[in-house]
């Protein structure tokens, strides 16, 4: 197969132009040849088969443009090219503070200048338990007062200012990585000559080393209540120009994109589409057309179910005209058991899910995790409302009575069991403890730090774990927030009384499986007493011969001193034993020394070594039974937190803190919590604190999820830094939307699937994804969504999606992961790439073993995130590894013979090229191939066919396509397998 590839695709020019299928990677390998991409006619990426998405191209052009633009990625968003960042994305954005100030408007320290002064200046002179000279920062009085240097501030005056001068000159900050910015700079003299003015009276006293969180601090967006807004009243229709059923008809390039009609809304008008309409119209845009059906379902589908639809559902739903045809199948794709999957591993991402400890080159296995995976997707198919989804998560062990010493007692009772499982989300942080770490106490204090970002990043939205060593750099978290939220799970991962990953899991056995392992060890016990007695008498006979080395007058004390108890024996036997005659002291733990000095000291352990081996044969025969990965309390043991200097565990400071949240959000409610609760058998301290977060007053939990769930279907957040709700993340793009589906989603019960619905049946999920020039001009980057993003499947999809068009896939759910090897190449693939005659291994992407040291290397390449500790948000790039795993990867070779064989059957036997390319093309793509697609098919299988018939590849054992136009069939299944249309989603 890759001979044929080369050769005709490399070679025969007259040929290639003419196709309009050329992959996205065949491109990407020509750009990066330099082998004479601009001879080639750019019809071939502008067809048909090239995403929908892509920009429109003057019919003259060639591909030379194109494949220098991110190599034919499907570029009709650059979200999908990380490495062409937009200017407002959180990649181009500089990772200091950045005064947005109008022009002519007012300066205040504590808007304005502070935040610089906090993110440059305070951990020296604010935060220290020394100040740096003396001086402190944080208040205007204070910087007038000054240091041992003198006043710092003249106010009035920057030419008078010690301030301005030192971080004019660049004195100050000494680090150059601190260094302000001549904007910032600019920013500071202007206050000080506007007599550095105050928002506010300050504060009479912060104590050293106190962190004063200001009101504009508390204002930021993300901190404030979340209120349902009112709807905005749209007086213009949702759609723009759409042609029969409301689907797009027209060309993109002259569709005016307005939603300028005076026909007001319908009352039953989606409110998603209220707001977003509400922008656009400020813009003067408005949505794009309907996107067709095929295009609908195919996006649907992926977004709920991470499968292709497959050729029989496209054609059922095309056949149905009813008005709820698409609201029905969104109800059949969220009821379908492969949603829990897909959106199961969307979740898992941000809990750190892994089947293996990482924190060191061990990489010790983790082979109990999966349980905690099986639960993930159980709880999502079941709709299980969000707040009792994190509650369980957080604290199911508290939920279900559980302490470390009672659990395993638990574990007949379903419903225990399962909040027990949940609390495996405490258990995915990397965890080196039980692999020999050189620093012990560093290891266990690296299992909590990742454990306390984890939550944060998934719950929160926050960066929390910037709080460990000093104070937030950015946002309004002092350094004892980050150990008010290490309080809350200590008595979970007590590094006083550490118990390793091995003695944090329970095992699972059912009752009949008990009852045979109990019969099973009561006859190895059987031979484990012939085996003692048999060593014994062995013990024995050693013990006679040397006592024939001890002189004869102390040879009775030495008997009676030996068959003493050793707790019993006397000071003088101790001595005799231990230092005078150590070799009568003949035991069982020693009796090998002791045979190695003898002749026939083989010919004596041989019975009792086969007694021991016939007790090992017969306990083998016990069912094994699995274990569950579980987060506990000891009770009995409760921990104290402290704040460690400068994050060292080793330096602890006095005073104790108590479990509790975040103090920025301590004056909407109470937020610090009971250290031991004593209606409870555990502290009861992360029951609380989930109880607390899923409450319906926190202003960070629902809105976090919300949009999560939102990036998940559009490709983008409404906050596009979707694990960073502070300073330094994105702002909504629209906020008053944000917070309607947050009030929403809590008051509808924190369910899931209702909140899915209202979004994918919103004009704005069903538009087309195709660009136009006004759009590009007013909104580039389609943050307010006059258009679907084009998205990229994710690393799982792709695999996944192969497997169910070659029809290999094995949709098993559930159960232990199949495992990960090293192929032929030293390249970790499932099953080591030879996967069993019966395909078992074929199982879906989510019930892939992940080890975070050996990544599934297809995967890997296009972009699966190791879990270091967890993923906030994945990035989609387009990086040659994914084109030459597309051209030249054993298992995209593979599957694509898969698939030409099933081309095969299904076409029946004595099927022409028309037929075999057509059968291809619907189940690649699931629709039928249009009159021109299906001419340039055959043509191409012919070609290749006629090519192999003279130039046949060398044989393949076990390779069942033999025949050339079975070769050829293969090249072709492959080609739509890499092509963009296969690749990404519309």
């Amino acid at each position: 197969m890759r001979r044929g590839l080369t050769l005709n695709w490399l070679r025969k020019t007259p040929f290639m132009a003419r196709t309009p299928i050329t992959p996205w990677w065949l491109v990407l390998c020509f750009a990066l040849a330099g082998a004479g991409v601009g001879s080639f006619p750019a019809r071939m990426l502008a067809s048909e088969a090239a995403p929908k998405a892509a920009p429109e191209a003057p019919n003259n052009a060639n591909v030379t443009a194109i494949a220098s633009a991110s190599a034919s990625a499907p570029a009709s968003d650059p979200s999908t090219n990380p490495s062409t960042p937009a200017a407002n994305s959180p990649a181009a954005a500089s990772p200091a503070y950045t005064p947005n100030v109008a022009p002519g408007a007012a300066l205040h320290y504590e808007k304005d200048i502070r935040p610089l002064l906090k993110t440059h200046c305070f951990h020296c002179h604010g935060e220290e338990r020394e100040l740096k000279g003396g001086l402190d920062l944080r208040l205007r009085r204070l910087m007038v007062a000054g240091g041992k240097s003198g006043p710092a501030l003249a106010p009035g005056s920057r030419d008078g200012s010690h301030l301005f001068e030192l971080i004019s000159t660049g004195e100050m900050p000494p680090e150059d990585s601190q260094a302000l910015t001549p904007e910032e700079i600019a920013l500071i003299g202007k206050w000080i000559d506007a007599g550095a003015p105050t928002a506010r009276p300050e504060p009479e006293d912060l104590g050293n080393g106190g962190l004063l969180i200001t009101e504009e601090e508390r204002s930021h967006w993300s901190f404030r209540p979340i209120q349902r807004p009112a709807i905005p009243i749209i007086t213009a229709s949702p759609a723009g120009p759409s042609g029969e059923k409301g689907e797009s008809k027209e060309n993109p390039d002259t569709a005016t994109n307005s939603a300028a009609s005076p026909a007001a809304a319908p009352a039953s008008f989606n409110p998603i589409d209220a707001f977003l309409l509400a922008k656009l119209q400020e813009k003067g845009l408005g949505y794009s057309p309907r996107a067709d059906k095929i295009t609908l379902i195919r996006r649907a589908y992926f977004d709920l179910t991470g499968l292709p639809p497959s050729p029989e559902d496209v054609r059922d739903f095309l056949a149905d005209e009813s008005p709820m045809a698409w609201e029905r199948l969104i109800d059949r794709l969220l009821a379908s058991p492969h949603y829990g999957e897909r959106w199961g591993r969307h979740w898992l991402d941000v809990a750190g899910y892994a089947d293996s400890e990482g924190y060191n080159d061990k990489d010790a296995d983790r082979p109990d995790a999966w349980a905690y995976r099986d639960y993930v997707i159980r709880a999502l198919n079941a709709d299980m409302p969000w707040d009792r989804f994190i509650v369980e998560q957080l604290a199911g062990d508290e939920l279900a009575g559980a302490t470390a010493a009672g659990a395993q007692a638990l574990t007949k009772d379903p419903a225990k069991l399962d909040l027990l499982t949940a609390t495996g989300f405490l258990r995915m942080a990397p965890d080196g403890t039980g692999s020999s770490p050189a620093d012990l106490e560093d290891a266990k204090n690296q299992v909590i730090t990742e454990t306390v970002k984890i939550v944060s990043s998934s719950l929160l939205g926050m960066t929390i774990g910037c709080a460990e060593c000093h104070y937030h750099r950015f946002d309004p978290i002092p350094q004892e927030d980050f150990y008010r939220l290490r309080a809350v799970f200590a008595p979970v991962y007590d590094t006083e009384f550490w118990r390793k990953p091995s003695a944090r899991r329970l095992s699972l056995i059912s009752d009949a499986d008990a009852k045979t392992s109990a019969e099973i060890e009561a006859e190895a016990k059987k031979v484990d007493a012939e085996y003692i007695a048999e060593m014994m008498r062995v013990v024995g006979i050693i013990f006679e011969r040397e006592l024939e080395r001890v002189p004869e007058d102390k040879r009775e004390f030495a008997r009676t001193a030996y068959e003493t108890d050793a707790k019993e024996r006397t000071p003088e036997q101790v001595k005799f034993l231990t230092e005078e005659y150590p070799a009568v002291n003949v035991q069982r733990t020693t009796l090998h020394l002791f045979l190695a000095n003898y002749e026939d000291g083989d010919e004596l352990k041989k019975d009792y070594e086969a007694l021991l081996k016939k007790a090992q044969g017969i306990r083998a025969k016990k069912p094994q039974p699995d274990y569950v990965r579980i987060a506990t309390e000891d009770t009995g043991k409760i921990p104290v937190t402290h704040v460690f200097y400068r994050g060292d565990h080793t330096s602890p400071e006095e005073a104790a803190v108590p479990p509790g949240g975040l103090t920025v959000l301590s004056q909407l409610r109470p937020n610090t919590f009971p250290e031991n609760d004593p209606t409870l058998p555990t502290t009861g301290r992360r029951l609380a604190y989930a109880r607390y977060l899923t409450s319906g007053h926190h202003p960070l939990t629902a809105r976090v999820l919300v949009n999560r769930f939102w990036l998940l279907h559009f490709g983008k957040g409404l906050v596009n830094t979707p694990g960073d709700f502070g300073a330094q993340g994105e702002r909504p793009s629209h906020p008053e939307l944000l917070d309607y589906l947050a009030s929403s989603f809590m008051d509808g019960g924190w369910r899931l699937k209702p909140l899915q619905r209202l979004i994918m049946t919103s004009q704005a999920y069903q538009q087309s994804s195709r660009r136009h020039d006004r759009g590009d001009a007013i909104d580039a980057d389609a943050r307010l969504l006059w258009r679907m993003p084009v998205r990229r499947l994710e690393a799982e999809t792709v695999r996944d999606a192969v497997l169910a068009v070659s029809g290999t896939l094995n949709d098993q759910p559930y159960g232990a992961p199949v495992p990960v090897s090293a192929n032929d190449d030293g390249l970790f693939e499932v099953a080591g790439g030879k996967p069993s005659a019966d395909l078992h291994e074929l199982r879906r992407s989510v019930y892939v073993e992940m080890k975070r040291t050996e990544p599934v290397s297809l995967l890997e390449v296009f972009d699966a995130p190791r879990m270091e500790p967890n993923c906030e948000r994945r990035q989609s790039s387009t990086v040659t590894t994914q084109a030459l795993s597309m051209m030249n990867g054993d298992f995209v070779l593979e599957q694509s013979r898969h698939f030409a064989q099933r081309v095969l059957d299904e076409s029946g036997a004595g099927a022409g090229a028309a037929l075999l390319a057509r059968t291809a093309w619907r189940l690649a793509y699931g629709a039928p191939p249009s009159a021109d697609q299906e001419v340039e098919l055959t043509l191409y299988l012919a070609e290749q066919t006629q090519l192999y018939k003279y130039s046949p590849p060398p044989a393949e054992k076990g390779q069942k396509l033999q025949e050339p136009q079975q070769l050829a069939l293969a090249t072709l299944c492959q080609v739509l397998l890499g092509a963009n249309q296969f690749l990404y989603v519309d």
